[in-house]
């Protein structure tokens, strides 16, 4: 069974303070030139979207330089709705056989239910510390994702993209988690637009999800 991760890009979604919000228009259509296309214009960190390490480190990879390899393999969904602002590496410890198996750990804050309010915007939403970021990187992931605006407050330093950039990580923004929340190992797939020098892109992220098969299971 194969679940869609991804919100639907429209002129009203939510955007990061300062980005401008999406245009989308009719190019041709069907009745004047035989064909429908759409003209559209967005930031590179636009809805449900990845960010490259070169979004903030001067000699990062963009994602046009990373392999396919980087944008799929397992993942575990933590439920951190209730764990309060603060994702501690001391919470994440507890759930170690988890991420120790993942190729990505997403991070379930509920922040979903507010994706079209202003209350998304709000910047309360649980994210990690530095302690917590260090942990993730020393599980050796290819990625970090949440289901809220970023995995940084909006109103501090970009501290935990830093840290998981330096990693090589990508990080991914704006998912949709609801019906993943709690599952523990899953097949995932984040495909983002290639364009040259991508700091960061949209994406179609999507789960397969598939009887257990704790035989092959990911083991470092």
């Amino acid at each position: 069974m194969l679940i869609d991760m991804t919100h639907t890009i429209t002129q009203e979604i939510p955007v990061h303070p300062g980005d401008p919000a999406p245009v989308i228009s009719k190019g041709s259509t069907i009745t004047k030139d035989g064909c429908r296309t759409t003209q559209f214009s967005l930031c590179s960190h636009t809805g449900t979207h990845m960010d490259a390490p070169s979004h903030l480190l001067r000699d990062g990879r963009s994602l046009d330089e990373m392999p396919m390899s980087q944008f799929s393999g397992r993942a575990t969904a933590l439920d951190v709705s209730g764990v309060g602002p603060v994702i501690t590496a001391e919470f994440l410890r507890s759930h170690h056989d988890d991420i120790y198996c993942a190729d990505y750990i997403l991070l379930y804050t509920g922040w979903e239910a507010r994706w079209g309010t202003e209350a998304f915007l709000e910047d309360t939403y649980p994210v990690p510390d530095e302690e917590a970021a260090h942990y993730l990187v020393s599980c050796g992931l290819k990625g970090v994702g949440t289901d809220a605006l970023s995995v940084d407050r909006l109103s501090g330093p970009s501290t935990v993209h830093t840290i998981l950039m330096k990693a090589d990580q990508v990080i991914l923004e704006n998912l949709c988690l609801e019906k993943v929340r709690e599952r523990k190992d899953f097949l995932f797939f984040a495909l983002p637009m290639k364009f040259q020098n991508a700091d960061g892109a949209p994406i179609r992220a999507f789960a397969e999800l598939r009887e257990k098969f704790e035989g092959e299971r990911r083991r470092r």
